[in-house]
């Protein structure tokens, strides 16, 4: 049985933009829930072309490898792609122009057993949702000089890392924040007590 997953968002950036975030391989697989778990091995010479191919351990479970092949490369409007996995799972992605901004579209067949019933598409879907959250996010951090400075910042440190480490990073970042907003409410306190 074959499974049909669609899921979109709308961006507050140029088409092209959006389009060249989605070619570029590295940062497109860094944005997803799921990197650390896989790792891209090779990278043919002519990527993105039609034909050429990318290949990829998975880091985590039995260390399997596949490639994947791209099919399409409709350069601004479609980049499409099949991964030769017993799913025969096939990928494409869509821009779209918007008044504000661009709709980017993502569509994924594979092959579901029918003992699985919903919920591998479901937690397919699940990833998906994600993924296109973190792709706008990081698209979108463009639209201000704060943003243009994180996005920086999580191009050379952050996005480098994997899974587990950013939620270290993430987990210690929390603690000093919050350290600091104690630190100056306990300052004000004290500050507002010595005046009585």
């Amino acid at each position: 049985m074959i499974s049909h997953v669609v899921e979109y968002v709308d961006i507050r950036a140029p088409k092209d933009e959006v389009f060249d975030l989605i070619l570029n391989l590295k940062r497109r697989m860094q944005l997803s829930p799921l990197w650390g778990l896989a790792k891209i091995d090779f990278i043919s010479a002519d990527y993105p072309q039609p034909g050429s191919h990318y290949d990829v351990t998975l880091v985590q479970g039995d260390g399997s490898h596949y490639s994947t092949v791209i099919t399409e490369n409709q350069a601004g409007r479609k980049f499409a792609y099949s991964l030769d996995v017993a799913r025969e799972t096939r990928v494409a992605w869509l821009v779209q122009n918007l008044a504000d901004g661009t709709r980017l579209i993502y569509q994924e067949d594979f092959l579901v057993d029918e003992g699985e019933g919903d919920e591998f598409s479901q937690a397919v879907r699940k990833v998906v949702r994600d993924w296109l959250k973190n792709i706008k996010n990081y698209t979108e951090l463009r639209n201000s000089v704060l943003g243009r400075i994180v996005r920086w910042g999580l191009d050379r440190f952050f996005l480098q890392l994997r899974k587990d480490q950013r939620q270290v990073v993430a987990t210690l970042l929390f603690i000093q924040i919050t350290g600091f907003v104690s630190f100056v409410m306990a300052a004000l306190a004290l500050g507002v007590a010595g005046l009585f």
